[in-house]
């Protein structure tokens, strides 16, 4: 090795010896007259960012059309399902309308909630994959459970499935035995009654004579997660479109099916024994039984 080694190379040496291409960089615009690369930092918003209602372009609203048909087919992808449709609709359409930091969050994150996460069948993926995103979006406490509660109580008196969709799934193509055109989805519509997955798929299964493990499941909770996917998009937009500060969300008031708990369940100066908002007919059937008996059966 020789040992009349240039300046240069002296400073490229010593420069990898403490640790750096990036120090070395700077040698050398320090040290010649060599081009330099240098990274721009990242600027505009970001996932940490939250939440993101304080990114939305003024006077931002979502296209709830927009998200029928996307969250329809994505039901339909490999590992996708419920929750996986509504979620990757509304944040595709997010990330292509309001952007940052929307296209920096993965479109794929609803996959665990289908079948009421990973088939367990407790809440309904679609419900989910919409609860995510308001949580996303929503910054004032308040108008954010308003908003969940809301959507909740929506779907378990909505009838369902009511979209059609522009094309059917290539998946669901002459399989069903069902009849799911536009002129005779209605009867074919149920109301769930309930948020549960188990539930909302058992007796719309049972009530039109169906698997629940079959194709014409598959072709109506499509359709349902459309129907969900643009709900959450309404929502956010009414969220929106107030002009309060912090914004408001009006729920609906609670009907017969979500307050009857406190029938079977007295409420106390001071407790409160039943920690539901949910409808209590889908599970308890016997709403006769004294306020003193502990379960309904």
């Amino acid at each position: 090795m020789s040992k009349n080694l240039s300046r240069r190379e002296i400073i490229t040496r010593a420069v990898y010896a403490v640790g750096g291409a990036a120090t070395f960089a700077s040698v050398q615009a320090c040290g010649s007259s060599a081009a330099t690369t240098t990274t721009t930092p990242t600027t505009g918003p970001t996932p940490k960012d939250f939440p993101y209602e304080q990114h939305l372009p003024a006077g931002y609203r979502l296209d709830p059309a927009a998200v029928k048909e996307p969250a329809y087919h994505a039901y339909y992808e490999a590992d996708g399902g419920c929750c996986h449709g509504s979620y990757s609709a509304l944040m595709k359409h997010l990330a292509a309308t309001a952007g940052a930091p929307f296209d920096q969050l993965p479109a794929d994150f609803g996959r665990f909630g289908a079948g009421g996460i990973a088939g367990y069948g407790s809440i309904c993926g679609s419900l989910l994959g919409g609860l995510l995103v308001i949580n996303q979006i929503v910054s004032d406490k308040t108008a954010r459970n308003a908003m969940m509660t809301d959507l909740l109580r929506w779907y378990e008196g909505a009838s369902f499935p009511s979209y059609t969709p522009a094309t059917v799934d290539a998946a669901e193509t002459g399989k069903t035995t069902l009849d799911f055109s536009a002129a005779n989805l209605v009867n074919l519509q149920t109301t769930p009654g309930s948020h549960l997955c188990h539930a909302s798929v058992s007796g719309w299964c049972a009530a039109r004579g169906v698997a629940a493990n079959g194709p014409d499941k598959l072709a109506r909770c499509s359709r349902l997660t459309a129907d969900v996917a643009a709900k959450v998009a309404e929502m956010i937009n009414t969220y929106l479109a107030s002009t309060t500060t912090p914004k408001t969300y009006a729920a609906a008031a609670i009907d017969s099916r979500s307050n009857t708990c406190l029938g079977c369940h007295p409420k106390t100066s001071t407790t409160r024994p039943v920690a539901s908002g949910m409808a209590c007919t889908p599970c308890h059937s016997n709403q006769s039984l004294p306020s003193t008996h502990p379960v309904i059966p």
